[in-house]
């Protein structure tokens, strides 16, 4: 153990941070191709091989090649490191189908290659590296030590995740599964928004005119009621009633009842600025809440006059006509949207009222 921590003391501040972070993220990690990037990539910054050869003994040996870039990928029993590394398991099988000899020694190191093997003495993992210079004895030396440390970690993950599955078939079918599995997530996530959001609509929205219902109306307009109160700014609400809907109920069918609800709601739409909100509470009752500047009886003379130019222009069997109220909203008081709603219907009937008599 005192060995261990004066070697450990050896290692330099920038050896260290390396081995700290690549110890941190193979712990937050589960994914055997991430995992064998992170490794690869540590690999480089710490020693920066020409290449490297890991072999991680399981229940079938997995041969990954990392290049210069620390990218992993696949290799074989041909790979020109493979022969430095091989050796250090006890009694593995070589290329040619016999046993290689030793096992007992733990590393092996030339001018130009090194190969570390963990446990020393029962090996499951071997790393083997390569460059294209010679290196020299104290070089080796210093590298022996920081890979002693890299390896263990790298066994430690990788042996975790291999005990599931072969890594060296992860490597090649991973990052396709990966992909598919991002796209199908994707594909799963938009379908759920666009139904989310179409749920949403349907529960806001009347399915006749299209226009907001009763919820629709009361949530997104309570937000501008909120606003126009805080900003002390002008605003009204519309309150109307189509004319002699039940006549044309009881004449011509409901088929054509409904047209006419629809052309009221046309009509009414397009009386208002697209950012006022719009709704059919129901029936033939329709309800706007606009945030205008104009006088509140200038909108009622646009819908008056939308009315007369639809009735113009479109053939239909019956009159489009509705009685409206409007009621302008007091900003400095503390009543509720739906007080100044129901006002508009009390003006609404009024109006209705006084064009009967």
């Amino acid at each position: 153990m005192r060995k261990q921590q004066v070697e450990a003391q050896q290692l330099g501040p920038g050896q260290m941070r390396i081995l700290l972070t690549l110890s941190r993220d193979l712990l937050q990690t589960d994914e055997p191709v991430g995992s064998l990037e992170l490794v690869g990539r540590a690999l480089v910054e710490i020693i920066r091989p020409n290449s490297a050869l890991l072999l991680l003994r399981g229940e079938q040996l997995t041969i990954v090649e990392f290049d210069q870039h620390g990218a992993p990928r696949p290799a074989g029993t041909d790979h020109p490191l493979y022969h430095i590394g091989a050796p250090l398991f006890p009694g593995m099988a070589s290329a040619s189908g016999n046993k290689v000899q030793g096992g007992r020694q733990c590393e092996q190191s030339g001018p130009r290659t090194l190969a570390l093997a963990v446990p020393a003495h029962a090996a499951i993992a071997v790393l083997a590296v390569g460059w294209d210079h010679d290196l020299t004895p104290t070089e080796l030396n210093g590298h022996k030590q920081t890979l002693s440390y890299f390896l263990q970690l790298a066994a430690a993950a990788l042996g975790k995740l291999e005990a599931h599955s072969s890594l060296e078939q992860l490597v090649c079918d991973q990052r396709e599964a990966m992909t598919n599995t991002s796209v199908a997530h994707a594909a799963e996530l938009k379908l759920r928004d666009e139904a989310a959001t179409e749920m949403r609509l349907l529960s806001l929205t009347d399915v006749l005119t299209g226009l907001y219902n009763r919820r629709g109306f009361f949530l997104q307009a309570e937000h501008s009621y909120k606003l126009a109160r805080r900003k002390r700014a002008p605003s009204a609400v519309i309150f109307a009633d189509i004319d002699g809907l039940k006549r044309v109920n009881d004449s011509l069918g409901h088929d054509a009842g409904d047209r006419l609800i629809q052309d009221a709601a046309l009509v009414f739409r397009q009386s208002f600025r697209h950012a006022d909100v719009v709704a059919r509470l129901g029936g033939d009752e329709f309800v706007a809440y606009t945030l205008d500047d104009e006088q509140p009886d200038v909108i009622l003379e646009r819908i008056k006059a939308n009315l007369h130019a639809f009735n113009l222009m479109q053939e239909r069997p019956y009159i489009v006509a509705v009685s409206a109220g409007v009621v302008r909203c007091d900003s400095s008081s503390e009543q509720t949207l739906a007080h100044y709603v129901l006002l508009a219907d009390e003006q609404m009937y009024t109006q209705k009222r006084g064009r009967m008599h």
